[in-house]
């Protein structure tokens, strides 16, 4: 068949360091090699973690390397994914509830369309760990019909619902797992086909295809790629036994058979594929319905903070206004100007950041005089305030610093208004060993609503 292309191809399934003994991939070799090769777009699919998910996506857009120099190929669009696990009940835990042990666990590759997507990922990712891990880090049809919206979803490798079905001989099963699924997802379900040299991924890619033509559903191909070239997969040998903790020369040890499971171009995709040449063509069309700018002006865009209920009929701008006026007088300062004057100045920046910038500023504040209230309940020492922030009266006013009056000592309030870094309690310094019940505290805060900004990998 005549050259096809790289840009008429994505990678859907891969797997970086990111994956825990499973993926031996450099994420930042991983994307120059994609760069290299010219592919307009570039999945990262980690096993149950998200964990590589922004330096992923930094090194996709990146202009220039660590040195500073130019970058010769051009950026690459990133796709955010993550391998989950899918259980009949992620609850569900031990041989009396799940008699089939890891077996039991079913593999799904989900990509986040927009920032919706990716927030449900995140919300998915976080609790396959602390609520469904079993063997895996799990989750259900129920979690994933809750949290689907934004989401892309393909079928995986032979160890998902779908392809294990028919794996056994269960046609029917199967196609009534890839209509689940596309009652879930609609349009944005897609079937996967792999080919590694393996019999049975050879045996039941005819059946793949019949239940996309017969569900109406798009099929694409894809390599499970866990390193980066073909010579490396002696190495990935040796990497998979500290996994099962077994010796190379174990006869029972985790093997591959075939050195396959590399970033491959898309010419080596299709000397496989060729004859269906849509699966290839259509994993341009699942990249293009990712929505990029939409999860970078959401993540990247302003500040990313967790709902702080508030009193009715106030916004936090106003609940912050009143504290800080009530605070004014506590101290005494509301009988002077410059302090009146001072702290009328930091609330109109407050407001004027808002308006113009989206640096929701007011709700920051009440998270940290919130968790600074905390660390005061329950005994944990305070500093009296840091850097910058000293220099605020509104801050003051709030009880988030203390000691000596900041006018006094000529502090600028306009030194606070470079803050670049949306991360919680920079204001304040605590006790050293008290930082972990602090962390913990804000964590169980915000994961509601944002588990994905409180990622510790």
């Amino acid at each position: 068949m005549t050259q096809f292309p790289n840009s008429d191809f994505v990678h859907c399934h891969v797997h970086s360091e990111y994956s825990p003994f499973d993926g031996m991939l450099s994420v930042n070799k991983l994307v120059m090699k994609a760069r290299e090769f010219g592919f307009p777009a570039l999945a990262l699919t980690d096993h149950g973690s998200m964990g590589g998910a922004i330096h992923f996506r930094n090194e996709c857009i990146a202009t220039k390397d660590k040195k500073g120099k130019d970058i010769p190929y051009p950026t690459i669009k990133p796709l955010i994914g993550c391998e989950l696990y899918m259980s009949a009940n992620h609850t569900n835990r031990g041989k009396d509830q799940q008699p089939r042990g890891a077996k039991g666990n079913h593999h799904i590759v989900l990509i986040a369309k927009n920032y919706e997507g990716y927030r449900n990922l995140s919300t998915l990712s976080h609790t396959s760990w602390t609520e469904g891990f079993y063997m895996s880090p799990r989750i259900d049809f129920d979690l994933l019909s809750k949290h689907s919206a934004g989401l892309i979803c393909s079928s995986a490798c032979l160890a998902g619902l779908v392809n294990a079905n028919l794996l056994h001989g269960r046609y029917d099963e199967a196609k009534a797992s890839a209509a689940v699924f596309k009652d879930i997802f609609g349009e944005d379900f897609f079937l996967e086909a792999m080919y590694h040299g393996i019999r049975l991924q050879s045996e039941i890619l005819p059946s793949i295809i019949k239940i996309g033509s017969e569900l109406d559903i798009p099929v694409i191909c894809t390599n499970d790629v866990h390193y980066l070239d073909e010579s490396h997969a002696s190495s990935h040998e040796v990497f998979m036994c500290s996994k099962g903790q077994k010796c190379i020369h174990s006869p029972n040890r985790i093997k591959n058979p075939y050195p396959e499971f590399y970033l491959k171009s898309a010419q080596q995709m299709a000397e496989i594929f060729g004859e269906v040449p849509e699966l290839l063509t259509n994993t341009l069309a699942l990249a293009d319905r990712v929505d990029s700018a939409d999860i970078d002006k959401n993540l990247f865009g302003g500040m990313r903070l967790p709902i702080f209920e508030i009193p009715s009929g106030e916004t936090p701008y106003s609940h912050l206004d009143k504290i800080a006026r009530k605070g004014l007088k506590n101290l005494g300062w509301h009988t002077s100007q410059k302090h009146v004057d001072r702290l009328n100045l930091e609330l109109e920046d407050v407001r004027i950041v808002w308006e113009n910038n989206r640096y929701d500023f007011a709700t920051y504040f009440l998270i940290v005089r919130d968790i600074i209230r905390h660390a005061n309940e329950v005994g944990i020492i305070t500093g009296p305030g840091r850097g910058s922030g000293y220099g605020s009266v509104l801050l003051r006013c709030i009880d988030v610093s203390f000691g000596p009056d900041p006018l006094e000592y000529g502090l600028l309030w306009e030194r606070f208004l470079g803050f670049k870094d949306a991360r919680f309690v920079k204001e304040s310094d605590f006790g050293f060993e008290e930082k972990i019940e602090i962390v913990a505290e804000e964590d169980d805060r915000a994961v509601e609503h944002d588990p994905g900004g409180v990622d510790r990998y």
